[in-house]
Formats: C-alpha cells, sequence, structure tokens
C-alpha cells in the first residue's frame, strides 16, 4: 500500500518542503493507528518515512544553499552601493569646494 509520492528537490522550494513535511505526518500518524497484525505495511510505511525525510533534508540543504548565494550577491550589491555613494559625494564636495574657491577669487579681483 506504499503510495508513491516523488516529489524532486530540484522543483523544491518551501512548498515542496511543506508538503514533504504533511506527507511525513501523515505517514507517522497512520503508521502509529496500525495492529501488529500488519508488521509489512508498518515496515513499509517505516521505509518510505525515512525515504521522505531524506528528500526534506536534501531540499532543506538546496534551500539553505540557495540563500546563501542571494545573501552574497546582496552583501556585494550594497558594499558596490556605498562605494558609488562616497564616490558621488567626493566628487560633489571637490566640485562645490572648486566653484566656492573660484567664485571668491573672482569676486576678490
Amino acid at each position: 500500500m506504499a503510495i508513491d509520492l516523488q516529489i524532486n528537490p530540484a522543483d523544491g522550494g518551501p512548498l515542496a518542503l511543506r508538503l514533504l513535511e504533511d506527507r511525513v505526518l501523515r505517514l507517522e500518524t497512520l503508521s502509529g493507528t496500525l495492529s501488529d497484525q500488519h508488521e509489512q505495511l508498518r515496515a513499509e510505511m517505516r521505509h518510505e518515512i525515512l525515504s521522505l525525510r531524506d528528500q526534506m533534508k536534501a531540499l532543506e540543504s538546496k534551500v539553505e544553499d540557495g540563500n546563501r548565494i542571494v545573501n552574497g550577491k546582496l552583501d556585494r550589491l550594497i558594499g558596490e552601493r556605498a562605494v558609488v555613494t562616497g564616490l558621488i559625494t567626493l566628487v560633489t564636495s571637490v566640485l562645490g569646494t572648486g566653484a566656492v574657491h573660484i567664485a571668491l577669487s573672482m569676486g576678490i579681483h
């Protein structure tokens, strides 16, 4: 009575992880209600639960790797933005100081 629910971690994300968690919970609940007469079914369910847990771990790892990559890119983007803002501030300051100097020197003569 093994129900085949194959979720490919490559398709994943939070939704796939949630579906796997729901499936594991349902199987664990059903497995706990089986009598000793259904030991083979219980063993199949335990095997399927372990397989689902492995899929969940792989998916969690993939999501964490994706988050790390996105966070790294975001950090670089913020750093680059800070550099550009600093350069603009510096150029504006230099140009402003130069303009004041020119105005003062023209006013003195």
